[in-house]
């Protein structure tokens, strides 16, 4: 049995009861929520058909599709009948961008089209439905997408997962049979799995592990069978096993790399989830297929609020829509990414089952540390509600090096810290961006963990030690030509007991980042004798250290990432060993 198996049903068997889930992440509510994202939208449309950004004030990638998509999926449920005229609208000139290669990413279009069209087909003019029919039937994949081996053999990633979806799509609906053209795309990016069944994307970012996976799924789930179908299901699986061991207790997806902390994220974590319960299920298989279905209800928990308002947040921050903070430098413009919430969120509907029955996932569960494959270079660990992530060689454009994460079950994920504080973000901030990176983690001789990175010569190393559901123990051993720690992480509820070490006898520092706002709600920071406090929304996050003879300051600067705005607190000795412990005390 695989080990990622292995890991999650060992971590099932100890799983306590499991409570029910805010009613704001139920189908209802997340489905209202899709349809308030696309009527918002709706007042952006042009004359022409196409969706302007509301905030850039043009049409950008993908937009006009991604609202096709996410109508479309709401017009199947019987919603937002009265805007299928704008729908209609809509359609043509997408598929022309599409038929006539006016963008270089078409095969971004086909997925999102195929739902308006399936719906809107035998409601338009026979002349209409003929003129979309073949423009979405009578092109060459291979000529018209914008990845291909024929107009871009070096650069094959994640775009050839959406291409082979469509592809997939397009066949359910007899629209084409481009067989070979799936099959050779997908002998390729099997190339791109690791053993664990995860995808990488250049530099490896979170989000680009799951995208091209729910492709894929979607192309299963569409029908899609060929040459290398065995191979890819065997891939699906064990990526989709191990998203359930890297899923946050409060159900978020790791941070990592580009366009991470978007709320789209956890909507395509549950088209996977939901695809992956019907697997589990059809094999008898109750205890894993529930914890897919809790997982995804999990998912939908850590956007929910996020959702609620209106207009919604695109990203895990509550900063005004208008700053655009976190959002991508390039791409990641409000209406393309809020719409792809709502069109990601039809797909998990239209992929689940309801007759099947939840069950614990492991993030909830908790009693375990886990290490993906070295093009990722992450370390989880969840015990008892307290869930961990670190970075061992992070790619420092995004990210920083060390611990980035530390979530308490049902408390303000931003709190204590979601993901690291990257110095000039390739996104936008409120705030000037920190000159340096920042995590949670140690410095000696005026160098700090944060900033290192494979090319400084780091070499990590990662020991479990102990896994059970009422402790898990972990070291993870950093090594540079700078010099060398080791920390050493014991999680049980509601707080992470840390010692670090300087391996070469250097006294040590400690610095962690600490919440003043999330864009909307205000924290109060306050520094004690032997560390800090921090009161948010009537939690107390707090960071004690208990080596005696310390220095504790406060750094005035303001610092950003994308889910609020921080202050490090730095801790000093003239030890080269700390202890730490990190608590949370609830209202």
């Amino acid at each position: 049995m695989l080990e990622l198996e292995t890991t999650v049903r060992r971590v099932l068997k100890h799983a306590p009861a499991i409570p029910a889930l805010p009613e704001a992440a139920g189908d209802r509510h997340l489905t209202a929520a899709a349809e308030r994202i696309v009527r918002a939208a709706a007042a952006w449309q042009a004359d022409s058909g196409r969706i302007i950004d509301p905030y850039v004030h043009q049409e950008t990638n993908t937009v006009t599709a991604r609202y096709l998509g996410a109508l479309g999926l709401l017009l199947r449920q019987g919603r937002c009948l009265d805007l299928i005229p704008s729908a209609t609208a809509a359609l043509t000139p997408a598929l022309e961008d599409l038929f006539e290669r006016r963008t270089e990413w078409g095969e971004f279009i086909v997925k999102e089209a195929l739902m308006a069209y399936e719906v809107l087909r035998d409601r338009v003019p026979a002349d209409l439905c003929g003129y979309w029919t073949h423009l979405l039937a009578d092109y060459d994949p291979e000529q018209t997408y914008g990845r291909t081996f024929s107009r871009t053999p070096d650069d094959l990633q994640n775009y050839c997962t959406f291409a082979i979806a469509g592809e997939a799509l397009k066949a359910r609906l007899g629209l084409a049979d481009n067989q070979a053209f799936i099959d050779r795309y997908v002998e390729q990016q099997l190339t791109l799995f690791d053993d664990q069944g995860m995808y990488y994307d250049p530099h490896g970012p979170m989000v680009y592990d799951l995208t091209p996976r729910m492709n894929l799924s979607i192309a299963l789930w569409a029908g899609c069978r060929g040459r290398h179908h065995e191979r890819l299901d065997e891939m699906l699986r064990r990526g989709a096993l191990a998203q359930l061991l890297y899923q946050s207790v409060n159900g978020e997806v790791p941070y990592g790399g580009r366009s991470n902390q978007q709320n789209f994220i956890e909507a395509t974590f549950m088209v996977i989830c939901e695809f992956e319960a019907r697997r589990w299920a059809g094999l008898g298989d109750t205890a894993i297929a529930g914890a897919f279905r809790r997982a995804s209800r999990r998912a939908a928990t850590a956007i929910a609020d996020y959702l609620a308002e209106t207009p919604v947040f695109f990203t895990k921050n509550r900063f005004p829509p208008e700053t655009q903070h976190g959002r991508q430098k390039g791409y990641g413009f409000y209406g393309a990414y809020s719409l792809l919430i709502a069109s990601q969120l039809g797909f998990a509907q239209l992929l689940a089952d309801d007759t099947i029955p939840e069950g614990p996932c492991p993030a909830e569960c908790g009693g375990y540390a886990w290490t993906t494959g070295e093009r990722f270079h992450k370390v989880f660990a969840a015990c008892q509600g307290t869930h961990v992530e670190i970075d061992t060689r992070a790619d420092l454009t995004y990210d920083a090096t060390g611990w980035g994460r530390l979530h308490f079950h049902e408390c303000p994920a931003e709190l204590a810290l979601s993901a690291p504080i990257p110095a000039s973000p390739p996104y936008l901030t409120a705030v000037p961006p920190a000159s340096a990176p920042a995590a949670i983690g140690p410095g000696w001789d005026g160098l700090w963990l944060a900033g290192l990175s494979a090319d400084d010569g780091l070499e990590t190393t990662c020991r479990i030690l102990e896994q059970t559901p009422a402790r898990v123990a972990l070291a993870v051993d950093y090594r540079s030509p700078a010099g060398g720690v080791s920390e050493l992480l014991s999680l049980g509820r509601d707080q992470v007991d840390l010692e670090v070490v300087q391996t070469d006898g250097r006294p040590l520092a400690y610095r962690v980042p600490l919440l003043r706002s999330n864009g909307r709600d205000e924290a109060v920071i306050t520094t004690t004798a032997n560390g800090f406090a921090v009161c948010f929304m009537g939690y107390t996050y707090s960071v004690t250290c208990t080596t005696p003879g310390i220095r504790v300051s406060l750094l005035e600067t303001a610092v950003p990432n994308r889910n609020g705005i921080y202050r490090l607190g730095v801790i000093t000795a003239d030890a080269s060993r700390l202890t730490l412990r990190f608590a949370l005390q609830r209202p």
